[in-house]
């Protein structure tokens, strides 16, 4: 079993919440964090932490992003990114990767910054990180000032799609669990992700190549639940990669 609620304070965790809804995958940027803003954010990067995760701040040559193809979703204008390095042999350390980038770019968010997760399309060899022995890259969060607003309309699944049952049966706090879920980000925008709630167990599944995405929807989830809770992180052969119960 997991707790979570050391993760964030009182305040820190309704700033994050309130911050969902403006998070958005942006890919054009104007400039870099200023000063002060990079100083919030190294702290904001120092104090999550979770087993065999580690992120930290560095700064980017613009050419290292590629696109998709021909270009496509390329993002430009970024010289400053987040890294996510795990210790793969760390159990559930992709899941722990996807909770703590995914409160580090709703602090940014908060911070009036744009982030986008990128796991792909950059030049690996151009990075040049102070990683471990056993360390391994997850993914990069590019972070920036952002040159557009943000879009009006973002594509997501509707909760009859990603729920399972009738969620209209389900307690409050879990509702807004569930709609925190739907506005999380994930790899190409799949949303992978299902969630369920019987005998009191909400769960938050996905494939298990998605581990990543479900730590982001996990970290989504945990913000919007006050009550205490436990996590329990399966191994996604029998039981479900994410299992919240109420802490007795």
């Amino acid at each position: 079993m997991t707790t979570l609620e050391k993760l964030f304070t009182p305040a820190q965790r309704s700033r994050l919440f309130e911050a969902i809804p403006n998070r958005y995958s942006c890919r054009s940027f104007s400039g870099a964090p200023s000063t002060a803003d990079w100083a919030a954010l190294s702290y904001a990067a120092q104090r999550y932490a979770l087993p065999g995760v580690r992120l930290f701040l560095h700064t980017v040559p613009e050419n290292i992003f590629t696109g998709i193809v021909l270009n496509y979703g390329k993002i430009t204008g970024c010289t400053t990114i987040a890294v996510l390095a795990a210790s793969i042999a760390q159990p559930h350390s992709r899941i722990h990767a996807g909770i703590l980038g995914e409160a580090f770019c709703l602090e940014a968010t908060a911070m009036g910054l744009g982030t986008c997760w990128v796991a792909g399309t950059y030049k690996r060899k151009q990075l040049e990180l102070p990683l471990q022995a056993d360390e391994t890259v997850l993914s990069i969060i590019a972070i920036g000032v952002p040159e557009k607003a943000a879009p009006d309309a973002r594509k997501r699944k509707s909760l009859d799609r990603i729920c399972k049952g009738d969620i209209r049966q389900w307690p409050e706090e879990l509702r807004r669990a569930a709609a925190a879920v739907q506005m999380a980000p994930s790899a190409l925008n799949l949303q992978p992700w299902e969630m369920a709630y019987t005998d009191g167990h909400f769960t938050l599944d996905a494939p298990q190549l998605h581990q990543l995405d479900l730590g982001i929807a996990v970290c989504h989830a945990e913000l919007a639940v006050a009550e205490p809770h436990l996590w329990h992180f399966g191994d996604g052969k029998r039981e479900p990669l994410a299992c919240m119960t109420a802490k007795e």
